[in-house]
């Protein structure tokens, strides 16, 4: 009996040890471990007065501007060739002769059937005054008491003059024929010789000596591999070309030019004489300058945005640059200097129209303060009234959480929780 009173006291001992043990267990786990609290920090900037340039971006490719295709006015062979190509010329220099042995022999027969009418016209003449001369000798004979002239002799010598007559006008009309033939001719003679019909370079040459050539649209048989046209004649001007397949090409001395495209949103600030700054991706070292001098009025829409061509003219053009090189042009379209400015991410919109920006108080909260804006480039916005030069302006802010500890895992000696 009594080793068995002992058993049921110590049982009752570890019992309770074992629910003292997992009740503290249990306490330590379900305790939170810690508390979070959230910190702010705020990156101000300054705002300053300075120079704000507005620009708005636009890529395209190098173009050959106003180039002159210049065609013979008469068709022919190629004799010779008196340029080469980046030759500079003036209008009026020879640029390219035709073989002159057809039109020289056609204008050698042209002049031979001209002086064959200048003949006829001669001996019709001639003949009128014959004719003339017979009648009236019959008409005084005629009146002689022993005349044998009779009334169908005059008649017939009359009928002489009329035919003489219509000899002489058949003649004259044979002239007048002939010697427009002459002219024409000589003067396709006269275009034998092509001559520039604009100064500039020469930006293409498509021909050799050999080749034929036709008129303006038509066709140019050459072995040539070059590409372009100038010649004059038959001359057209086309605003911008990349390829013609005229004998010669003729570019104005400053012949590129950059072609744009630029989102509808940033056409109303364009205009015709802006500056740009200009870069090119095939020569990343090369940062040329140019100015606006042409705006498309028609856009142009693909996958629901609108664009429009502008085209931008070289202040000085680097001799590696070369047609449809890929080009990105920044265009300055406002200037305003001592404009008090603050970073972009300063400016904040209170979503019915109005701006703001943020101070920093005594206590580094932030203050809302109502401003008026003015222009913006990409990084900076101008300040009209709200603040002044020298106020710190919030640009950015960021929170991050602060834990700490305020217990931990206890053991089981003391059989609960340590204070």
């Amino acid at each position: 009996m009594t080793i068995s009173k002992t058993l049921r006291r110590y049982r009752g001992w570890i019992a309770l040890g074992v629910l003292v043990a997992v009740g503290g267990t249990a306490y330590v786990m379900t305790r939170p471990a810690s508390s979070d609290t959230a910190a702010t920090t705020y990156t101000t900037g300054t705002a300053a007065t300075g120079t704000l340039s507005v620009t708005v971006a636009g890529t395209g490719n190098l173009e050959v501007d106003g180039t002159t295709d210049v065609y013979p006015a008469t068709s022919g062979t190629v004799a010779s060739i008196k340029v080469a190509e980046g030759d500079k010329v003036d209008v009026g220099d020879v640029l390219f002769t035709l073989d002159a042995e057809t039109a020289q022999a056609a204008t050698a027969k042209a002049l031979a059937g001209y002086r064959q009418s200048q003949q006829g016209v001669a001996q019709s003449s001639a003949n009128l005054v014959k004719a003339n001369n017979n009648l009236a000798t019959l008409q005084k004979h005629a009146k002689e008491p022993s005349s044998t002239v009779t009334s169908a002799d005059i008649t017939a010598a009359k009928a002489e003059v009329s035919s003489a007559s219509a000899g002489l006008t058949s003649s004259k009309a044979s002239l007048t024929v002939a010697s427009l033939e002459y002219e024409q001719t000589h003067a396709a003679e006269s275009d034998l010789t092509i001559k520039a019909s604009a100064a500039g370079v020469i930006y293409a040459l498509n021909i050799e000596v050999g080749d034929t050539v036709s008129t303006s649209g038509g066709s140019s048989s050459s072995s040539s591999g070059s590409t372009g046209g100038g010649a004059t004649g038959g001359a057209t001007t086309s605003a911008t070309s990349s390829y013609s397949s005229a004998p010669i090409v003729i570019a104005p001395v400053q012949p590129l030019a950059v072609h744009l495209t630029v989102n509808e949103v940033d056409l109303p600030t364009l205009k015709v004489g802006q500056r740009a700054d200009i870069a090119f991706d095939a020569l990343p070292d090369v940062m040329a300058t140019g100015k606006i001098y042409d705006i498309s009025k028609t856009g142009t829409s693909s996958s629901g945005v609108v664009t429009f061509d502008v085209w931008l003219s070289l202040d000085v053009a680097d001799a590696r640059l070369r047609s449809a090189m890929s080009s990105s042009a920044t265009i300055i379209t406002s200037v305003v200097k001592d404009a008090l400015l603050v970073p972009n991410g300063a400016v904040k919109s209170d979503g019915s129209g109005g701006y703001y920006v943020q101070t920093l108080d005594a206590s580094g909260a932030p203050q809302k303060v109502v401003v008026k804006t003015g222009e913006a480039s990409a990084t900076q916005t101008q300040i009209l009234s709200g603040i002044a030069a020298g106020d710190s302006v919030v640009t950015a802010s960021s929170s991050a959480k602060l834990t700490s500890t305020s217990g931990g895992f206890m053991g089981m000696g003391g059989g609960g929780p340590r204070d």
